[in-house]
Order: C-alpha cells, then structure tokens, then sequence
C-alpha cells in the first residue's frame, strides 16, 4: 500500500514537474534571447555564453518557486514566472562561479565559460601581453565578470516584474538573503580544509568543527538556494502566512540537506556522463563531504589510506575507484545513506502535518521520491 501511494506521489509530481518546467522553458527562451544582447559585441560574446548556460539544467528551482506559490494559494502561475525565472538566472551565475573556484571544465554537459573563453583566445592565438596574467587566469576574469553580470541580472528581473506589487521589497529583500547565505555557504566551502589545518586547535576542537561546518554548508549552500528559498519566496509572492512559511521552511530544509548528501554521494559514485560534470572533482577539490567527515572523525584506521588519493591534483579512475572502496568499507556511504534516508523521514512526518491540500502534500510527497531517485 505504500508503495503505491509513494509512485502515485512520484508520478503526480513528475507531472507537475514536466509542466511547469514546460512553460518555464518557453519563458526562459525568451529571458535568454534578450541576455545575449549587448551594442558591444566582445560583450555579446560573453552575455550570449552566459544565456547558453542559462538554458540549460533541471529548471528545479524554477518549479519549486511555482510550488511554493501553488501553497500558498497563488491562483495565477503566471505571475510566479518572474521569480522563478530570476532564481534559475541566479543559480547559473552562481554555478559560473563555483566554476572558477572549482577549475571545472563542465556544466549541465556543457564547457565552462571560462574554458570556452580559453579555448577561443587559443584558436584565434591571442598573445596575453601582461607579464601578470595567463590565459587560464584571463579566462578566470572574464568568466568572473559574467557571473556578477547574471547575479544583477537575476535582480533586476524581480525589480522590474514585480514593481507594482506591495510585496515586491520583502520578495528582493528575502531573494538577497537567500543570495547572501548562499555565498557564506560557498566562503565556508572553500576555506574549510585549510583552516582546520590551524594547529591550535585540539583534535576533539577540529573534529567538532568539521562536523559543525560541514552541517552548516550543507544548510546554507544547498538546502537555503535549492529548495528553502524556492519554496519560502513563492509562498511570501502568493501571500501566504508566516505560520505556514514556517512549517514549510522546517521539511524544506531537511530535503535540501538530504539532497546535498546524494549529491556528495553522485559525486563520487555516478556516471559522469549522467552527471554533466566532473565525478572525482570533489577528490581534487578535496571537498569537506559528510562521506569525508565520517573518516576523518569516525574512521580513523581508513584516513592514511583515503588522504593518499583524496585532494590529489590530478585524479585518475583508479584514485577514484580507490576512494569508492573506502567509504564503501569504512562505512561513510552507509553513513550518509542513513543520515539522508532520516532527513527525507524527517519532511515526510512534517509534511504529514501540513494544512494544505491533500493533492499538494502528495506533489511534495513525489518531490521526496524524485529526490531520492535522481541520478544527477
């Protein structure tokens, strides 16, 4: 019984899924069209890269901002389009980021924006005249510039769209918070490895602060952009109150976490191919994962064998295949597994008590199983 009560969830949440990332395809086409625009054309070049990136994706946070104002009572979705289509413009300049922060050659299947500048100064062999700059490093600035362009661009979407609407200053004031704990989750991502190398800390300090900084990623990086934020500020659009914002921030923070750790988990175990991305980045990114965490503070006879291949520069399928043994044996992935199979629990139980539409709880419901079954 409730297997068939979790696919019917599944199957009525893929078809909310697929329709409105329908429409939200044909708006984006049009956002995307008017991004590549620019009267300068070495401008244009990249606008247009940055609206190549921009049109591709899951277009989940997009939906879930319709979701949100579908719970919230909102009658019109086409007046949700906007901030959904402001929130898919934000996460693209934010992944143009991370991009250059993690030296990535790929995203959504596609070549980076840095690495599509790099490869076009070496075919037309552009000579970099700065004795201070490289071609990497040049690439890096530029694509660094196309991210700030699709952040404000994201912005002013929503100020222009919702300009007449009470709400409009609450709805860009929540939209930057959102931005704000998305870049602390990011800062925290990126400093995290070395400042646990800070030998004033005792072990059992390190061990708690990796634990705690990990969990604090997870919430700020992950579940506040991806799901949260989608869902609270389509909720504030449609006029809902603060009570049921509330209950729906609670299990939407244990999806966004639980989503974060299958991403920890694809990015070690899945097909790169079906992934769009490097799988091993997070090896030579060194990445602070709850799969790494759990060696390091619960496995220690595995740390030796795991940091001769873990943060190696230049990862090969056997460093790769080496790292899936150990979390296989040390018992990470059963680990994270289980800490994520607790979160999806945990929203079940909350959206249980949610008051609103039985048809709206099973559109959630299906979006858990969606979670639980992606493989990219």
């Amino acid at each position: 019984m409730g297997r068939d009560r979790d696919k019917e969830a599944l199957e009525a949440f893929m078809a909310y899924y697929r329709s409105c990332a329908s429409s939200l395809k044909k708006h984006k086409k049009e956002l995307n069209r008017r991004l590549a625009k620019d009267p300068n054309p070495l401008i244009r070049t990249f606008r247009s890269d940055l609206a190549d990136l921009n049109d591709g994706g899951k277009n989940l946070r997009g939906v879930l901002v319709e979701l949100g104002y579908r719970l919230g009572g909102g009658k019109d979705p086409e007046h949700a389009m906007d901030l959904a289509l402001a929130f898919e413009m934000f996460q693209t300049a934010v992944l143009v980021h991370d991009d250059i922060i993690d030296n990535a050659d790929m995203r959504r299947g596609k070549m980076t924006i840095q690495n599509r500048y790099e490869d076009r100064l070496e075919v037309r062999d552009i000579r970099i005249l700065s004795a201070q700059e490289t071609e990497p490093a040049l690439a890096k600035s530029a694509a660094l510039c196309a991210g700030d362009l699709g952040l404000f661009y994201s912005n002013l979407i929503l100020a222009e769209a919702y300009a007449d609407d009470p709400k409009a200053n609450a709805i860009i004031a929540e939209f930057d918070r959102v931005a704000i704990d998305t870049i602390r989750g990011e800062l925290l991502d990126v400093v995290l490895p070395y400042e646990l190398q800070d030998s004033s800390y005792t072990d059992e300090q390190r061990a708690e602060l990796l634990e705690k900084s990990v969990a604090d990623i997870y919430h700020l990086k992950t579940s506040r952009y991806s799901v949260v934020g989608p869902l609270h500020l389509g909720l504030m659009l449609a006029g809902a109150d603060d009570a049921l914002i509330r209950r729906t921030d609670s299990f939407a923070d244990d999806i966004g976490i639980a989503y974060q750790i299958m991403d920890d988990i694809l990015g070690i175990y899945a097909d790169e191919y079906v992934l769009g991305k490097d799988v091993g980045s997070d090896i030579s990114e060194y990445k602070q994962t709850i799969l790494y965490m759990y060696v390091k503070n619960h496995a220690p006879e595995y740390v030796e064998r795991l940091e001769k291949h873990y943060g190696s520069p230049n990862v090969t399928e056997q460093d790769v295949e080496k790292v899936q043994d150990i979390f296989r044996e040390s018992g990470a992935l059963d680990y994270a597994r289980d800490s994520m199979n607790s979160c999806f629990a945990r929203a079940e139980r909350k959206i249980s008590r949610l008051k609103v539409p039985d048809e709206d709880k099973m559109l959630l419901r299906g979006f858990i199983g969606y979670c639980r079954g992606r493989r990219k």
